[in-house]
């Protein structure tokens, strides 16, 4: 049996533990959250967890509940980021908050979190997890909040950038790798290394994220991709290419606000022209290779880390 067989496997369990996880309750929670769970997802960070607990020496049931944990904690994130955004479309289908309304949208994330809380205090270690769980979901708040006050401004810095995604994307994608190392028992400071290779995981997941609401279309992402460009977020993309000629990208975004494809055709083609697509595509793969890197000198089984992190350097939605 290969890796990528293990990881279809994994991906199916998880989907059946995710199914499972709330089987009884009032039709207004469960209808929404069922709907949100039984979504297609790419499972990325409960995976992540199941692949170190195993690459440590231990297996998949050693950290199953902190994975299933992970999982609802990302969810409950995408609902409140919809509204927040006002994002209608997730996954190809309706958002939850378009599907039913806000109301029921964050009483479905709210009971997510406390079905993931829940989840943590089932695993084999819930002294030791529960408290880094905790700083996991308040990064991703901090991440958020500095994501909010970023879209009233017209420029931020790639520091200023990076700190915000690390804490919204990266720390639960470090988190992911550091609750299935602590889920073996392994010791504190390869944990510590295996959680670092996660968050430079997650930083460039969410660069090529950034790239792929750029390049990609909602067919293929399964979402919305005009909502950042609309709200004036300000990416790892696009910060290259204010760098690079500010008065175009102001203008490509004026031009999206009033007709998107002619918009997002303009700025395409600024970035591709000036080097900034391949700069980019550079720069992801320059920081995978600095995640991987965390992983030598370490005495684990790296190859299913290291084929995981070719899927997400390969990935296209």
């Amino acid at each position: 049996m290969g890796i990528e067989h293990d990881i279809i496997s994994y991906r199916e369990e998880i989907n059946i533990g995710l199914k499972n996880i709330y089987p009884v309750g009032p039709k207004s929670l469960k209808d929404p959250i069922d709907y949100v769970l039984n979504a297609s997802g790419k499972r990325i960070r409960p995976l992540l967890a199941i692949l170190t607990a195993k690459a440590c020496g231990g297996s998949k049931h050693d950290v199953f509940s902190e994975a299933l944990a992970l999982e609802l904690l990302h969810n409950f994130t995408l609902i409140h980021d919809d509204i927040m955004d006002e994002d209608l479309v997730r996954r190809g289908r309706k958002t939850v908050h378009n599907k039913w309304d806000e109301g029921i949208a964050l009483l479905a994330g709210d009971a997510m979190l406390s079905l993931a809380l829940k989840m943590i205090n089932k695993s084999n270690q819930p002294l030791k997890q529960m408290p880094i769980f905790i700083n996991g979901l308040l990064a991703v708040c901090e991440g958020q909040a500095l994501d909010k006050e970023f879209e009233k401004v017209n420029y931020i810095s790639l520091k200023n950038y990076l700190n915000m995604i690390d804490l919204k994307t990266g720390y639960m994608i470090g988190l992911s790798c550091h609750m299935g190392a602590l889920a073996t028992g392994m010791n504190n400071s390869i944990a510590l290394k295996l959680r670092d290779y996660g968050r430079l995981l997650g930083r460039a997941f969410q660069i090529q994220d950034d790239y792929l609401e750029i390049f990609s279309d909602s067919v293929v992402m399964g979402k919305s991709l005009q909502s950042d460009i609309l709200l004036g977020k300000i990416t790892f993309i696009i910060i290259k290419a204010m760098e690079k000629d500010l008065e175009k990208i102001n203008n490509g975004i004026k031009i999206a606000k009033i007709d998107f494809t002619k918009g997002i055709k303009y700025i395409r083609n600024f970035i591709i022209s000036s080097g900034i697509k391949d700069m980019v595509i550079n720069e992801i793969d320059n920081i995978i290779k600095s995640a991987d890197s965390k992983l030598e000198n370490i005495n684990i089984k790296r190859k299913k880390l290291l084929y995981f992190s070719n899927l997400i350097k390969d990935r296209k939605k």
